[in-house]
């Protein structure tokens, strides 16, 4: 395969991992935006009127799907990136800085608006 064929289809495989990848990113999103910062201590003698126990239910399910799916996804991209190229033989120093492309549909949705 030729150089500027690679290229294309390196940036391809990897904005596709990046679609892969939203999953992992909205639920370290919810994590971090919705469960950490949660004013609300589990056994406080007064209970605040802002304080949501449905995230403290909801917060293991998402802790364990941005793993299972991060690693899913890590897994793909070692596996793209990493082992194809090097099984094949073609130029890793092509496939491995198109890595930096997988969060760009994640970020492209942030913008549109869409998560």
């Amino acid at each position: 395969m030729r150089a500027g064929n690679q290229l294309w289809v390196a940036a391809a495989a990897n904005l596709g991992i990046g679609l892969c990848a939203i999953v992992p990113a909205l639920c370290i999103r919810w994590i971090f935006r919705d469960y950490l910062p949660m004013d609300c201590a589990p056994h406080a003698s007064v209970h605040t009127a802002d304080c949501d126990r449905e995230t403290y239910e909801d917060g293991p399910l998402y802790m364990f799907g941005a793993a299972l799916s991060g690693l899913f996804v890590l897994g793909i991209a070692v596996v793209v990136d990493i082992l194809m190229p090097l099984q094949e033989r073609w130029r890793i120093d092509i496939w491995l800085p198109m890595a930096l492309l997988v969060p760009v549909p994640f970020f492209a949705g942030q913008a549109l608006g869409r998560f």
